[in-house]
């Protein structure tokens, strides 16, 4: 029997998905070392939420984050969630800032780049593999799983293939809304063992309930890697525990995991999660409507807060049946950064105009056409005739490194902050997260939730990878 490795999710995704990726890394560093020893393959410490909530939030630089918890961890590979093209940020960023992106994440400690697209455009990832392959990291090329009438099992073998066939080094299932059922999930894996040459790696969510049972069926079907967090930060939005997997597949007799570190490692999180409570969500059980409007669950709680601030509480029934229904229109496309919250903010602009695409979001019309990558299916011909009528400035914004370096000079310079153009990770702080980066340069006080919905490209929402 093929025993699968494990990747321990706390430090990112878990975190992420219970408590707003509040976590500091004060809170962190006093059980790294205990993470180090317990054998996980590797451990997921960074993505586009907590580069951004570092800034936004923490008051922490998140490349001094990734360069102390490198520090610690020293057996261990670790790992981060990359959108491709977007990287940690929400547009298409120039190639420039791609290659000295990776390199130096790779320089800082990631040792493995998760590399997703949100509309499995594979030429959205094509370069940020290159460059992790160039700078000897493995590139695990990503695919978003979805169920759609055009999101088949031919469709992930031929999207795994082409994956493979860009020089990715693994191949992970990113099921990010908890969709991949079992069954589905031991055949898929069976076909992809047979007919690729790189190792398989399975990310699911525990929110519709399926995530145990989709693990157990992966491992059967020989899954080269499984993804899970710790119990204390498990289920809910989250994942399986990691100590119930490793329960499920191992007997008492072969369990090579410690159990016992591992409820101590469960019994710290649970303190540290205890200071974050009021930052949880409002899941209390599994949600099975998920698997009828694929509307993933912290998308879902922000577009709940959002009609209860504007006194429309009453619309969230008709807001959950709106998100379907435009995913439909515009070719079937996953629910994850940045379409979700493109998606999501189109349909609470045609509930509370009571008219289907009255206004239109400049990144709605952006994506209908286009401009984020290939659509999966066909886009609605009336929607099309919509879109043909609204303007939009499709230019290549696109900030080369060099030009970028200048306008941080300029900034330095303005604030008094000395030769700090000259540092690249500064100078990726200042082009991901401009406005966040000035603030966090300038010691302000942190973002209101307010100005989030403001700052975030207009989207209105918070990530969900």
């Amino acid at each position: 029997m093929k025993y699968p490795r494990i990747t321990e999710l706390v430090l990112r995704d878990g975190q992420q998905s219970l408590i707003a990726t509040r976590m500091r890394l004060s809170d962190m560093t006093p059980i790294l070392s205990k993470l180090d020893n317990v054998g996980f393959s590797s451990l997921e410490v960074w993505g586009g939420a907590t580069y951004d909530c570092c800034l936004r939030f923490l008051n922490e630089n998140p490349w001094e984050r990734l360069k102390a918890i490198k520090s610690h961890v020293k057996k261990t590979d670790l790992q981060m969630l990359l959108r491709g093209k977007n990287l940690v940020g929400y547009k298409k960023y120039d190639d420039s800032v791609i290659d000295l992106f990776i390199k130096k994440s790779a320089e800082h400690g990631i040792d493995i780049f998760r590399i997703f697209d949100a509309l499995n455009d594979i030429d959205n990832i094509k370069y940020s593999i290159e460059c992790a392959n160039k700078y000897n990291t493995n590139s695990q090329g990503t695919i978003s799983y979805t169920i759609s009438p055009v999101h088949n099992e031919k469709y992930w073998l031929e999207l795994s293939k082409n994956i493979e066939d860009l020089g990715a080094k693994s191949l992970a299932i990113k099921d990010m809304a908890g969709l991949l059922k079992p069954n589905t999930a031991y055949l898929l894996i069976k076909k992809l063992k047979k007919n690729l040459n790189i190792p398989i790696h399975l990310h699911t969510h525990a929110t519709t309930g399926l995530s145990d049972a989709t693990n157990y069926k992966a491992f059967e079907a020989g899954v080269d890697n499984l993804d899970t967090s710790i119990s204390s930060f498990s289920n809910l939005y989250a994942h399986t525990a990691t100590e119930s997997l490793i329960s499920m597949i191992y007997d008492d007799s072969n369990n090579p995991f410690n159990m016992d570190e591992l409820a101590k490692i469960s019994d710290y999180f649970q303190n540290i999660r205890n200071k974050y409570s009021k930052y949880e969500g409002s899941m209390k059980g599994v949600d099975i409507k998920m698997l009828i409007n694929q509307v993933p669950g912290g998308m879902l709680s922000i577009l709940e807060k959002q009609l209860f601030d504007l006194n429309k509480s009453e619309k969230l029934n008709d807001l959950i049946k709106e998100i379907p229904r435009i995913r439909k229109d515009v070719g079937y496309i996953p629910l994850v950064t940045p379409t979700s919250q493109i998606i999501g903010a189109q349909a609470l602009l045609n509930v509370l105009d009571n008219k289907r695409y009255k206004n239109l979001n400049k990144e709605f019309i952006d994506l209908v056409r286009g401009e984020y990558g290939k659509i999966p299916g066909k886009v609605d011909k009336e929607l099309l005739k919509i879109i043909d009528t609204r303007n939009s400035d499709t230019t290549d914004k696109s900030q080369t490194v060099t030009k970028a370096r200048q306008e941080f000079k300029n900034f330095c310079n303005e604030n008094k902050l000395n030769n700090l153009y000259k540092n690249d990770t500064d100078l990726l702080n200042f082009i991901l997260f401009t406005k966040e980066s000035k603030d966090f340069y300038a010691k302000s006080s942190s973002v209101s939730m307010n100005d989030l919905i403001e700052l975030q490209e207009g989207f209105g929402l918070y990530m969900y990878d």
